[in-house]
């Protein structure tokens, strides 16, 4: 259990490893629609609040983008503010060329993204196309959906690890506005704040400030089906050890039964010398849970040994070889041993006190 949960630990460290450099620590969306304009008003607000470090305005929207030569991709472009960088650590990814500063119609594209296209770094010849579809009234006054298409230049490439290298396009978001036709509009607000404040204190504020109709979104909740399912199964291994670990109280059992026949001689010289019943069955029991918590505790010595070992010279490499993670990672928690140490010796006491108090062995 220690081991399984270790590794569980350590996958689940690194996704969010992964994720805390793409998402940020707020996230301020509207409850119904998908647009709000940024007012004066509004940015006092959250500038208010205490623990709040950087801010930047965002703007999503589903694009279509052309490569010479290849098919039309469906991607996600973000439109973000000038101080996304101080917002989180996007910067810090960009493996090849750089950020695209303040040039205009210039993008960051994802990794998986680029090698799809076969796009190359600032080609003025031949640049990406971004193109979406937009309702227009014609002079007949009949909706006509037109397509509208501009050239941007990719300035560089980023690498997260995570889905979002296949299909996020990044650039400035006064570009993506008037691509979009739009003056102060956002999608949302994402927040960086001090990590020495109280999480749940500034969530709770921007709570109150911005009322019901907002939605603010802490990092779990802007991907809640990641973080769930981690849980999940790490939930899934605590049920499943708790039972292989009822089925190993077999064990125990039998040598709780193997003693109590072989010192059924003893016992009847106990009961002689008047020792109660309740007294010897108390030191079957204690013997029981002895051998439980010493097991448990040597299970656990060697099982964080293990780990240990993992850690320092990752002797188990994974099937799959990976730029960023070699080997199986382990990370141990106090609270994890804690749990496995309350379960096994809550199944050893139950087993121990049920054998010990079988009537069949005190006849007398």
């Amino acid at each position: 259990m220690v081991v399984v949960l270790s590794v569980f630990n350590g996958f689940d460290d690194i996704i969010n490893k992964l994720y805390n450099t793409i998402d940020t620590d707020f996230k301020i969306e509207l409850k119904d629609g998908k647009l709000f304009d940024v007012s004066n008003d509004f940015l006092d607000k959250i500038q208010g609040v205490e623990g709040i470090v950087s801010w930047s305005e965002i703007i999503e929207h589903k694009m279509l983008v052309e490569s010479s030569g290849q098919e039309l991709v469906v991607v996600d472009v973000k439109g973000v503010g000038q101080n996304y960088r101080d917002v989180n650590n996007l910067e810090e990814i960009i493996w090849k060329g750089h950020y695209f500063e303040n040039k205009k119609n210039h993008i960051i594209i994802g990794n998986q993204l680029s090698n799809l296209l076969g796009v190359d770094l600032l080609d003025y010849d031949e640049p990406l196309k971004l193109s979406f579809f937009k309702e227009k009234m014609n002079g007949f006054g009949l909706k006509n959906i037109d397509q509208m298409t501009r050239a941007f230049y990719v300035s560089g490439v980023f690498q997260t690890y995570t889905e979002v290298d296949n299909t996020y396009v990044i650039l400035d978001i006064d570009d993506l506005r008037d691509f979009l036709f739009l003056e102060h509009e956002c999608s949302s607000i994402e927040i960086k704040i001090d990590h020495s404040k109280k999480y749940t204190m500034i969530e709770k504020e921007l709570t109150y400030l911005l009322g019901d109709k907002f939605l603010i979104k802490n990092r779990f909740n802007q991907r809640p089906f990641i973080y769930k399912m981690v849980k999940t199964e790490k939930l899934a291994v605590y049920i499943i050890f708790s039972f292989i670990l009822i089925v190993s109280m077999l064990s125990l059992i039998a040598s709780l039964v193997v003693l109590l026949m072989e010192k059924q001689q003893d016992i009847y010289t106990l009961y002689s010398f008047g020792l109660s019943k309740s007294k010897i069955k108390n030191i079957f029991f204690l013997i029981g849970v002895i051998v439980t918590i010493l097991g448990g505790l040597i299970g656990t010595a060697l099982g964080t040994l293990v780990c240990y070992l993992q850690d320092k010279f990752e002797i188990i490499q994974l099937g799959t070889s990976s730029s960023f993670l070699q080997a199986y990672p382990v990370k141990v928690y106090f609270l994890d041993i804690l749990m496995i140490q309350l379960i096994v010796f809550f199944l050893g006491a139950v087993t121990s006190y049920l054998v010990s108090r079988n009537e069949q062995f005190y006849n007398y």
